[in-house]
């Protein structure tokens, strides 16, 4: 997993790399880094012994077994359509996360994103249908309704009603989950669909992953509130988020330590869960590792770094605490 990058959130050709229309907006002056990393080798691509060995040899990269992130099946189709995908929801999920941290209203509802063929929805369920219910329980916008209908399907004894919306028409469809790999299983994955009051466009090119999305979220959060949000510190991040603000762990925390300090970021926003790992990584730096488990953390510790109150930040320890 080589090639730490830093992307500093600026513009991109001309184009911020997030734009909102349709609000009032305030100028972002300060630095939130997102970060990335290159991955070489996976599905279709050959990594050669002497590459492995230059890797081991660089220190900021790690070297695994393609079956440790890819299973034996995966095509570089799969892969690239899977990066997208998480991209794309990541981007809605911070800004729905965004809007929440700031108590501005919105609307989402959950869809059927995918049928799998041959499973007990195929043929009765479609992309696209919105889920209304499950088992007489209406679910309306509530971000928690996939987990939801996954914990109904997980305990049912028998069948399970699904009401659905697709269009104009209101549909129950009555399924019998089938075990998979020992788990109850339906065959449809889920997705929330997001009415923002606004519009909050992206110029992301060549990124994929929901690593950035708490990233996204303080620059929204910045460019919808007066001042500068970070004081005019370089402060770097990554974490994956969820719309209520769950902020979840991230592979290549290692490489993206690096490469935060590579730029010259002063604080690293580092998701609970990887602390120990960016701890480690961060030894050798100059950074100040701060522990976030929700955006109101993030968005709380930026604010005390800007203002200089940092003797109380959360602190990342190598047992995974806070100190």
């Amino acid at each position: 997993m080589p090639g730490p990058v830093v992307n500093t959130l600026e513009p991109v050709d001309g184009k911020d790399l997030i734009t909102i229309s349709g609000t009032e907006t305030y100028e972002a002056e300060g630095q939130l880094d997102m970060l990335t990393v290159a991955v070489a080798g996976g599905p279709g691509n050959t990594v050669y012994a002497s590459e492995a060995l230059r890797s081991v040899i660089k220190g900021t990269d790690t070297v695994v077994p393609n079956e440790t992130y890819y299973p034996l099946t995966t095509t570089r189709e799969d892969v690239t359509g899977q990066n997208t995908a998480q991209m794309a929801s990541s981007q809605d999920t911070a800004t729905a996360a965004a809007l929440g941290e700031l108590g501005i209203d919105y609307s989402s509802v959950t869809t059927v994103a995918e049928v799998v063929a041959n499973s007990p929805a195929d043929g009765q369920v479609q992309p696209g249908d919105e889920i209304t219910s499950i088992d007489g329980t209406g679910l309306g916008g509530d971000p928690d309704a996939a987990t939801a209908v996954a914990a109904a399907v997980t305990e049912s004894e028998g069948s399970v009603q699904l009401g659905l919306k697709r269009g104009d028409n209101e549909l129950s469809v009555e399924l019998e989950p089938k075990p998979v790999h020992g788990k109850k299983m339906i065959g449809i994955s889920m997705q929330q669909r997001f009415d923002f009051p606004f519009e909050v466009t992206y110029n992301v090119k060549d990124i994929g992953g929901p690593s950035a999305g708490m990233i996204f979220a303080l620059t929204i959060i910045d460019e919808l509130t007066p001042g500068n949000l970070t004081g005019g510190t370089p402060i770097a991040g990554t974490g994956a988020i969820d719309p209520a603000g769950t902020v979840s762990p991230i592979g290549g925390a290692r490489q993206k330590v690096s490469a935060a300090s590579d730029a010259g970021a002063e604080y690293f926003l580092s998701p609970a869960k990887n602390c120990p790992e960016v701890v480690d990584a961060a030894a050798s730096t100059d950074l100040n590792v701060v522990r976030i488990d929700t955006l109101s953390d993030a968005h709380a510790a930026v604010e005390d770094i800007a203002a200089g109150n940092t003797d109380s930040l959360p602190q990342c320890d190598a047992q995974q605490g806070a100190r």
